[in-house]
């Protein structure tokens, strides 16, 4: 069943419904006050799902070939889908400056350039506060997305949106997924959003798109915005206390507001390197920290979280940064044991690289996915010294992470060559003791509800969660 949250519609909605005839009562009864109001659709992880034609080119959303969006971009009144009311806006995404070469628009059809280096507006992902620690590359705020759609006029309850790289890159590619992630998540239904199977450079060049020196000069003209969509996908971002019990199989939860472990049971996918995740790496920590004598710092310890398999996000994809085939895809994840009505949680070190491997499970092969957002920088920090030198956590915290029951391989950074504990990663400066036992992780999602309802304004909130830190700033490492 279905649940709802409530959205106010505005007083002319409230004048029209109920005192446009003569008869109008002197009094709204509850019937009338249930008609004032616009319902805002919950989705679970389950109805989130899509699964694509083994022919890449049957399909309309998710992801689509260039011979399809080049037959919508040549006409797209004649060859439009069909659930589609509106235009056709395509977002060429680079993580450095553009190439120079763009997909060419027709009557209907805009095209834009987008780069991480841009800094009017957070679109990628920003630094935000979920009750216990500041994460960075998390699903922007509502305000963020929105401020995105009005610079580009875009109505997303209308158009199709569809996010292509520019040039074929890991970095691109990534951006690229994590652009879909962001506005699936804020409520864009999954047949209005499209990702291209290649880069659009590549595919000018081989002539199976037709291409330009120019794209659409930005406008705000027919921006909608993320509210007016009455959806909410928040579930497909996990939490880190959603994790924690979906890795210790708990289905009874205590932290406040999270989820309780799938009853179908949990595949949790590494995208990171084989290095990174058997724990003799060494994790870029958070960019939002400095530390003494390198230029940046590094988690407190290394490994991954317990029970996850190891699927590096290059498996996914051939040289040209294409998927590979939906069997091949198939093949992946059964031989590294997916079991059917598992529900997969993907993370990396900033949920950069796993938006591309979350993409194909949920957007190819229609498996229930989530995103952990806070992923290695916020897991592998959440550590305590015994020694008292760097802790950024009580040791009695239950958001402790260095331990056997919710992690593997550990392996801690102090000692490794070049590495001590004046470039360790220490929170201490704002990790308040009252943080180390907060009740739940939940803020981030709480707000972003209450934006969508139309109750309250989408907002840092707790200990500075800003703009910083996106993941367009590090796209490779993220």
């Amino acid at each position: 069943m279905l649940n709802f949250n409530i959205r106010k519609l505005g007083i002319l909605s409230i004048l029209i419904s109920v005192f446009a005839s003569c008869d109008a009562p002197e009094y709204i009864t509850p019937y009338q006050k249930l008609a004032l109001v616009q319902p805002v659709q919950v989705f679970e992880t389950s109805q989130l799902l899509s699964v694509s034609s083994d022919d890449y080119n049957s399909n309309t959303f998710g992801l689509i070939t260039a011979s399809t969006l080049e037959s919508w971009r040549s006409n797209w009144a004649a060859n439009h889908p069909s659930a589609i009311s509106g235009r056709l806006i395509i977002f060429q995404i680079s993580g450095g400056a553009l190439s120079g070469s763009y997909v060419r628009p027709e009557t209907g059809v805009r095209v834009y350039g987008i780069t991480a280096s841009s800094t009017d507006y957070t679109f990628f992902g920003q630094t935000r506060f979920n009750g216990l620690i500041d994460t960075e590359t998390i699903v922007p705020e509502g305000k963020n997305i929105d401020a995105f759609l009005k610079r580009f006029g875009v109505n997303p309850a209308a158009d199709l949106i569809v996010l292509a790289q520019d040039i074929p890159s890991d970095g691109n590619l990534m951006l690229t997924l994590r652009s879909w992630y962001t506005l699936y998540y804020w409520g864009v239904e999954k047949t209005h959003l499209a990702v291209l199977n290649g880069a659009v450079s590549t595919k000018i060049g081989a002539s199976q798109l037709t291409g330009g020196s120019s794209y659409t000069v930005p406008t705000t003209s027919g921006a909608g915005t993320v509210g007016a969509l009455y959806r909410d996908h928040t579930i497909l971002q996990a939490t880190l206390a959603d994790v924690f019990n979906a890795v210790q199989g708990i289905t009874s939860p205590t932290f406040e507001g999270s989820t309780p472990a799938p009853a179908g049971g949990s595949f949790i996918m590494d995208a990171r390197s084989s290095t990174e995740y058997d724990g003799t790496g060494s994790t870029v920590g958070p960019s939002n920290l400095t530390c003494a004598d390198t230029p940046s710092c590094y988690t407190p310890f290394e490994g991954h979280v317990k029970g996850a398999k190891n699927l590096p996000f290059a498996n996914f994809i051939n040289a040209n940064k294409e998927f590979l085939a939906k069997s091949d895809l198939q093949n992946l994840l059964s031989t590294n044991g997916y079991s059917e009505g598992q529900t997969i949680i993907a993370y990396c070190r900033t949920n950069v690289r796993s938006s591309i491997t979350g993409f194909a499970t949920l957007a190819i092969l229609g498996y229930p996915t989530r995103f952990y957002d806070g992923s290695w920088v916020e897991w592998g920090s959440l550590a305590y010294d015994s020694n008292g030198v760097w802790s950024n956590i009580s040791a009695v915290s239950a958001w402790r992470t260095d331990r056997s029951s919710v992690t593997e391989a550990i392996t801690y950074n102090v000692g490794k060559s070049g590495i001590d504990a004046s470039n360790i990663s220490n929170l201490g400066t704002y990790f308040t003791p009252e943080r180390s036992f907060a009740k739940g992780t939940n803020d981030i999602i709480d707000q972003d509800k209450k934006y969508l309802s139309g109750s309250a304004s989408s907002g840092g909130g707790g200990g500075g969660g800003g703009s910083g830190g996106g993941g367009g700033g590090n796209p490779c490492g993220g």
